[in-house]
């Protein structure tokens, strides 16, 4: 047996383990029910590391590297959005998972006509079934991402727990005039009617994003008792602030899921990538101040 050219060949398909592996945590990460898929292939590397050890072959530090390194470029793919997350990456990340199911499958029957087949022989039929299982995802993904409405916005999420009850924290938020209290860029926000507080109730609020000022008019578009929409437009830009609202873990708190989406119209879309990095330091500082206002769970 050539060792050399085995160790080649072992070398090169641990550095597709090693992206095959790296790729199906991030995947899981966002189907949690596929963290089994995600453990199976974490067991398919370590089989792979016994496999080559058990033919005296070494691991060669660069080929993981390069493995590493693959999985990292492979988020750099066009998926049809600037920034974010796409619909259409869960199908073509499933379907890059599926080519190195199969790139796999194919070591597998390669290596059957060494000794111990027996052993390959069981790591194929699990490699047969993996393939199957993305592919159930992948055909029912697709239609879905296919559809998907087109956007070319940016988004950015906080969660976080503030000493102030559920109910508190709707009375509070609701009033859109408020965020001259907690929302860093504003600098005034006025309502325009009348009456009590509710939906299709209107403000004008006048900010400074980018070092420029920024006028919109928001309304009130969800008031319920487990969260808060608000939706802003202007001739550019679309702002929508969806605010979750449950109860914390500890009596008397609250916990938060703060999202702001910004939609561009026109040539503004030019500005998305910078307003990524500017919306998530507002992101950050609007947690802070509402922590502030609500109170700091300590």
């Amino acid at each position: 047996m050539n060792t050399e050219l085995l160790g080649i060949y072992l070398n090169d398909h641990l550095a597709g383990a090693i992206a095959g592996t790296e790729l199906a945590r991030r995947i899981s990460r966002t189907h949690p029910e596929l963290r089994a898929l995600a453990d199976d292939i974490e067991a398919d590397r370590k089989e792979l590391l016994d496999v080559m050890r058990s033919y005296g072959v070494e691991p060669r530090p660069h080929k993981a590297a390069i493995g590493w390194l693959t999985e990292k470029a492979g988020r750099l793919k066009l998926n049809g959005r600037l920034l974010g997350r796409s619909p259409l990456s869960d199908v073509l990340e499933l379907e890059t998972l599926r080519i190195g199911i199969e790139g796999k499958a194919a070591m597998w029957r390669a290596l059957r006509t060494l000794p111990g087949a027996e052993r390959f022989d069981r790591l194929l039929r699990r490699a047969v079934g993996q393939a199957e299982l993305v592919d159930q995802y992948r055909l029912r993904l697709a239609p879905q991402a296919f559809s998907a409405p087109h956007t070319s916005g940016v988004d950015v999420e906080r969660t976080f727990t503030v000493a102030s009850s559920p109910e508190g924290v709707v009375e509070y938020l609701r009033d859109f005039a408020r965020t001259e209290q907690w929302d860093p860029g504003t600098v005034s926000c006025t309502r325009l009617d009348e009456g009590p507080v509710e939906v299709g109730s209107r403000w004008h609020n006048v900010s400074r994003f980018l070092g420029r000022r920024t006028e919109l008019v928001y309304e009130l578009t969800r008031d319920e008792k487990d969260g808060l929409q608000f939706v802003g437009r202007n001739d550019t830009a679309t702002a929508t602030d969806d605010i979750s609202i449950t109860a914390g873990a500890a009596p008397g708190t609250t916990r938060i899921a703060y999202h702001a989406h910004l939609e561009f119209a026109g040539l503004a879309k030019l500005g998305a990538p910078v307003a990524k990095l500017a919306l998530a330091k507002l992101g950050t500082e609007t947690e802070r101040n509402l922590i502030r206002v609500l109170g700091d769970v300590r």
